[in-house]
C-alpha cells in the first residue's frame, strides 16, 4: 500500500444518489466530512490549489441531453469546516456540470445548457465570460497547464470544440463520432483525448490543427481519461468491463489492464505520479491503483452513485470527523 505521507492529500468525491460530496483523507482512507448539496443533483467537483475550498456545480436530476430540471448555480464548499458558505449564481439557462481552475485561480465551469463554458471570477464570484463551444452537450473540458486553451467533449454531438481562453474565441469544432464522452489534455495541451462512446477506441484530436488525428484502440469502450505528467502514458476507465487501461502514448499499446470494482468512471492522478483513482459507481467506492506496478491497491468506500472526482491538498486545519466508512483490501 502506498499512501502515509506526511500530506497524502484528499480525494473529493460527488455522490450523486446522495446529492452530496463526501471527502476522502488518503492517508487514513477515510471519509472525514460530508457537505449536502441544497439541489439536485451535482455531479462534478474541484478543489482550489490550497486546498481550503470547492466550488460544486448542481447539475440537474437528468442525464446529458435529457429533460430535467435546470441547476443555476456553483455551491462554495469550506474544506475545513465542511459546510456550504456561499453560491455563485448564474441567471441564465446553463445546467452547470464540469468545474475546474485557471493557473491564475479563475474557475471555469461547463454551463451546457448555453453551449458554453463559463469563466468566473473566485474572489468576487461574479460571471467573467462565457466561451461558446459552437455545439451542444459540452458536458466536459480540460484545461491544457499554461491555461491557454480549452477544449470540451460535446457527447451527443460527437465533437471535441477547441477554444482559446485568453480571447475567449471559439478555434474551431473537429468532429470525431457519433457520441463521446470525458475529455482530457496532454500537459502542453497539443493533443485532446476522448472516448469514443460507440467503440473500442480513443479519439486523438490535434488542437492546433483543430482535427481528429489519430485513434487508440482499446480492449473495452473507454470513458474517463487522463495523461500523465510527463506525458507519456494515457489512463483510462473501461467503465462496462470493470478495468483501469494504461496505454503507453509512443506506441499505442496496452501496458496494463487493472481490474476494478464495477463501473470506473472518471480518473483523477496523485500529484505523486504514481496513482491514479477512479470512482466506481455500480459499487459505491473509489478504487486506487499504481501505474507503475499495474495493480490496484485500495478499496475506499463511499456514497451512493459516486461519479464525479478531484485531488486536493489537506489544509492546514479543520480536519472533522471520520464517518466509519474505511478501506478494503
Amino acid at each position: 500500500m502506498t499512501g502515509g505521507a506526511m500530506d497524502d492529500g484528499r480525494l473529493l468525491v460527488v455522490c450523486k444518489d446522495d446529492c452530496a460530496l463526501e471527502v476522502i483523507d488518503l492517508e487514513t482512507a477515510t471519509v472525514v466530512g460530508t457537505v449536502a448539496a441544497s439541489g439536485v443533483a451535482p455531479h462534478e467537483v474541484v478543489a482550489t490549489g490550497d486546498g481550503a475550498l470547492a466550488y460544486l456545480p448542481v447539475y440537474s436530476d437528468a442525464p446529458v441531453g435529457s429533460p430535467g430540471t435546470d441547476g443555476r448555480r456553483v455551491e462554495v464548499i469550506d474544506l475545513r469546516t465542511f459546510e456550504r458558505i456561499g453560491e455563485i449564481a448564474l441567471d441564465f439557462a446553463s445546467r452547470p456540470h464540469q468545474a475546474g481552475l485557471l493557473p491564475d485561480g479563475r474557475l471555469v465551469v461547463s454551463t451546457e445548457s448555453d453551449d458554453s463554458v463559463t469563466v468566473i471570477d473566485g474572489r468576487t464570484r461574479g460571471v467573467l465570460a462565457r466561451l461558446p463551444t459552437g455545439r451542444p452537450e459540452s458536458h466536459t473540458f480540460a484545461v491544457s497547464a499554461d491555461g491557454r486553451l480549452l477544449a470540451t467533449a460535446n457527447v451527443g454531438a460527437g465533437s471535441v470544440s477547441i477554444i482559446d481562453v485568453a480571447s475567449g474565441t471559439l478555434r474551431g469544432v473537429a468532429d470525431v463520432s457519433a457520441k463521446v464522452n470525458r475529455i482530457c489534455l496532454e500537459p502542453e495541451g497539443r493533443f485532446a483525448f476522448t472516448a469514443d462512446q460507440t467503440a473500442p477506441r480513443i479519439a486523438v484530436v490535434d488542437t492546433d490543427l483543430v482535427e481528429r488525428v489519430a485513434w487508440i484502440d482499446l480492449p473495452a469502450i473507454g470513458f474517463g481519461t487522463a495523461v500523465t505528467a510527463d506525458g507519456s502514458r494515457l489512463v483510462v476507465a473501461l467503465r462496462k468491463a470493470s478495468e483501469i487501461a494504461v496505454v503507453d502514448l509512443a506506441s499505442g499499446g496496452i501496458v496494463h489492464r487493472i481490474p476494478a470494482p464495477d463501473h470506473p468512471q472518471a480518473i483523477v492522478l496523485h500529484p505523486d505520479g504514481t496513482r491514479a483513482y477512479s470512482a466506481c459507481d455500480a459499487a459505491r467506492c473509489v478504487v486506487e491503483v499504481d501505474l507503475s506496478a499495474g495493480r490496484s491497491l485500495r478499496r475506499i468506500e463511499t456514497g451512493r452513485n459516486p461519479d464525479g472526482i478531484a485531488w486536493g491538498r489537506s489544509p492546514s486545519s479543520g480536519r472533522g470527523i471520520h464517518s466509519g466508512r474505511g478501506v478494503t483490501r
